[in-house]
């Protein structure tokens, strides 16, 4: 009879339940991590060609207007991101320095905690010499 009882009181037939509840949230945080990462990661590298493709063109058309120098940077960005880009065009002693800024939606809500709000902002610049 004693040990009918010690059988019934040691099945372990929600164990896997209680795990899986105290992993899973840890799980879905570094997937979240892993993908916010790897998004605003990308944007960055977007922005760091945007304006590197921007001082290369200043520098080969040199004669072009700070205008069209913007716009052929607005251009070489992706859709989403055209519309919320700043885009300064500086010329200084022989350079060319273009700033891109602009602001990235976060994916996840997880992000949103750590960068005060939806919208992480990344910036790049680049000069080159103009000769």
């Amino acid at each position: 009879m004693f040990s009918y009882l010690i059988r019934k009181f040691k099945k372990e037939e929600g164990q896997a339940v209680v795990e899986l509840a105290l992993t899973l949230p840890i799980l879905i945080m570094i997937l979240c991590a892993i993908v916010d990462f790897g998004w605003i990661f990308n944007n960055q590298i977007m922005i760091d060609n945007c304006s590197r493709e921007g001082a290369r063109y200043a520098i080969v058309h040199s004669t072009e207007t700070i205008a069209s120098i913007k716009g052929y940077t607005r251009s070489v960005a992706p859709a989403y991101l055209t519309d919320v880009l700043t885009i300064n065009v500086i010329y200084d002693s022989g350079n060319v320095t273009v700033d891109v800024n602009g602001g990235v939606d976060v994916l996840t809500p997880l992000a949103g905690v750590f960068t005060q709000g939806q919208t992480l902002d990344l910036s790049s610049s680049c000069t080159m010499k103009v000769e």
